[in-house]
């Protein structure tokens, strides 16, 4: 009996030796969060170590990660960290897109409806449906409160997930497009002050304590973010969050999730139904966003690029810049990278305010 423990925590151990070069190869070839995803590749050899000693000394440096995960405190240095880096000036540019933003819900509904039927509990569905917003850290967020065995494996593949959903996507709306809609040209942005950030970034936090106030450490921590960096008193300290803190914790929150995953646990069936669902939510998200944008280009001058659907994820700015490419692809003097950008913030911002909407309601409360 021994010797079939052994034999099985050797395997186990191998595989997640090949999970986890699969990781480092994305983040290093993709160039995909690689702060977050090769710290997750060593946390996932960590959970998988053969031989009880080596867990047992690990135990009291891995119970504190914990602490940093379950508490919300990575989560909320992160977001204040993007929030000190970010320029909404796109966002605030083109106030339109931040409504296309709010569609992608529209594509999480279904997914939580199928993962009920594919008899999924109710914080796993959430979980798998809020992956559709393409904001990892926020679909990871909603599955610490609501599903916590579920974390580690989706904070895993989250990433990879939308990774391979952008590489898709460009191949799907070539499909649904006709090349004259991939060829229109976006308007010229308007330069945004500081003044108008900071109203922006003060109201958003107002609402978002007052609508969604479980949303606060993601949502309302990066409104203290672009506040900090808005107010132009205090450019060292949002550099600093922005270019060093944020990174720390992302490195820290990848190595935690990775070592929630122990693979004797986490290859289920439930875990299968997860990613497929996610993957659903990815691909319908961005369609809801290219359906709306082809039934309001006849209201609007058919000024609307389709290609912008591209942008519809919260991975920003990413997604922004995949949308930029094929439109580039199409046309070489196109540029739709600032609405593109505009609309990817949206979607943040979106993604963030559901996770802690879902967690209100399907954790109660």
């Amino acid at each position: 009996m021994a010797w079939d423990l052994e034999l099985a925590s050797l395997l186990y151990f191998l595989l997640a030796l090949g999970l986890a070069a699969g990781l480092a190869a994305i983040a290093l070839h993709f160039r995909l969060q690689p702060v977050f995803l090769l710290p997750a590749a060593v946390g996932l050899l960590v959970a998988n170590l053969p031989g009880r000693e080596l867990a047992a000394a690990w135990a009291p440096f891995l119970a504190l990660l914990r602490q940093g995960l379950d508490s919300g405190l990575f989560f909320a240095l992160i977001f204040l960290g993007w929030g000190a880096g970010t320029s909404l000036g796109p966002l605030l540019a083109h106030p339109r897109k931040l409504l296309l933003g709010l569609l992608p819900p529209l594509g999480f509904l279904p997914v939580f409806w199928l993962g009920a039927w594919a008899g999924l509990l109710p914080g796993e569905a959430a979980g798998a449906a809020l992956v559709g917003g393409g904001e990892g850290l926020a679909a990871l967020f909603l599955a610490t409160r609501l599903a916590p065995e579920l974390a580690g494996p989706l904070g895993v593949a989250v990433f990879p997930l939308v990774g391979a959903q952008l590489l898709v996507q460009p191949h799907l709306l070539r499909l649904l497009t006709s090349r004259a809609e991939r060829l229109r040209r976006a308007a010229p942005t308007r330069k945004v002050s500081r003044r108008e950030t900071l109203l922006f970034a003060a109201a958003g936090l107002i609402l978002t304590l007052v609508l969604a106030p479980r949303a606060f450490l993601l949502t309302g921590m990066f409104f203290v973010g672009v506040l900090i960096k808005e107010s132009g008193v205090a450019d060292r300290l949002a550099r600093t969050l922005a270019n060093r803190l944020a990174e720390i914790m992302a490195a820290l929150l990848g190595l935690t999730v990775g070592c929630l995953c122990p693979l004797a646990q986490v290859l289920t069936l439930t875990l299968v139904k997860v990613l497929v669902l996610a993957f659903a939510a990815l691909t319908l998200a961005p369609l809801a966003v290219l359906i709306l944008i082809k039934a309001v280009n006849p209201l609007v001058g058919y000024s609307l690029n389709p290609l912008l659907a591209a942008a519809a994820v919260g991975l920003t700015p990413d997604a922004a810049h995949l949308a930029q490419l094929a439109c580039r692809r199409e046309d070489p003097q196109g540029n739709i990278l600032q609405p593109a950008l505009a609309l990817n913030q949206a979607a943040f911002l979106t993604a963030t305010l559901t996770a802690g909407l879902l967690w209100g309601i399907v954790g109660g409360g």
